[in-house]
């Protein structure tokens, strides 16, 4: 037994000898994979991969965000997140799954490799065409398994230089995400038999530098601030708990900036998570 899942079952032990009647049981986060800028920097793909590990239904997804839109580029996201499940017919996470053939009596129809499987071979062309090719640089974001107590939004900088002596002259960002939802103590959306529509906020502020105030003047293409709001669909009997920005990339040539972004979710029994993307292009002047 794997120490795990050893401390996943002491966890269930533990609800039960103080006596909590709704135990609950420990999930897991999809991997993130990143596929990269196209050589434009206009689009930018992942891989979500793996299901909560308590649900018997596997999950595995493709997404490539469009720098004109800040969406999804046409055709995408392709596959099933971990809470693609429950949806209803109207959630684009339904869109996401056509064609997907399956058996709600054959586990093996359900499972992460099956979904894997079928989402590469509908996906393999259309991300050949957009020749994403480009890894990017990653400048910052708190994954999921950064477990550091840090207060305060991500901050990041275009460029590493050495801060000390200098303060740098490299652009600095501040990158956030956020999803208003109404506040549930009681968490009556665990027994919520319709999806709930919101919207997902991710915003990308250039910092102008203390030691240079007329930056924004000057360039204020480079300094605008800008955010993509985007739909976002609660599927049925499932509460938001954050928005969580994990990743931020910036393209080899310097023009476009990507944020990843981990939405998580209490679902009753377990905990899930879903990763969202978007593309900036970086303004100039």
């Amino acid at each position: 037994m794997s120490a795990r899942r050893r401390l996943a079952l002491a966890g269930l032990v533990l609800f039960a000898a103080t006596g909590m009647a709704a135990a609950r049981e420990l999930g897991s986060a999809p991997n993130l994979r990143i596929l990269g800028f196209s050589p434009d920097g206009r689009y930018f793909g992942f891989e979500q991969d793996g299901g909560d590990g308590v649900n018997e239904k596997g999950a595995f997804a493709v997404d490539v965000a469009d720098a004109t839109t800040g969406r999804s580029a046409r055709g995408f996201p392709r596959g099933v997140t971990q809470v693609a499940w429950e949806s209803e017919p109207h959630d684009p996470r339904r869109a996401a799954m056509r064609g997907f053939r399956f058996s709600e009596d054959d586990e093996t129809t359900v499972s992460t490799e099956a979904v894997r499987r079928w989402t590469r071979g509908v996906t393999r062309r259309p991300l050949q065409a957009l020749r994403l090719t480009d890894p990017g640089r990653r400048l910052g974001g708190f994954a999921l398994t950064d477990i550091s107590e840090v207060t305060g939004p991500v901050r990041v900088m275009a460029e590493p230089d050495l801060i000390g002596a200098h303060p740098g002259t490299a652009m600095k960002y501040t990158v956030t995400a956020g999803m208003p939802v109404p506040e549930d103590p009681d968490l009556a959306c665990r027994e919520r038999e319709r999806s709930e529509t919101h919207t997902l906020t991710i915003t990308l502020k250039p910092e102008v530098p203390a030691w240079d105030p007329e930056a924004a003047t000057r360039t204020p293409n480079a300094f605008r601030e800008q955010s993509v709001a985007v739909p976002f669909i609660l599927p049925p009997k499932t509460c938001f708990h954050a928005a969580r920005v994990t990743d931020v990339y910036r393209n080899e040539n310097g023009r476009s900036i990507a944020v990843v972004v981990a939405v998580t979710f209490d679902v009753g029994f377990t905990d899930a998570a879903e990763y969202h993307a978007t593309v900036f292009a970086l303004g100039r002047d």
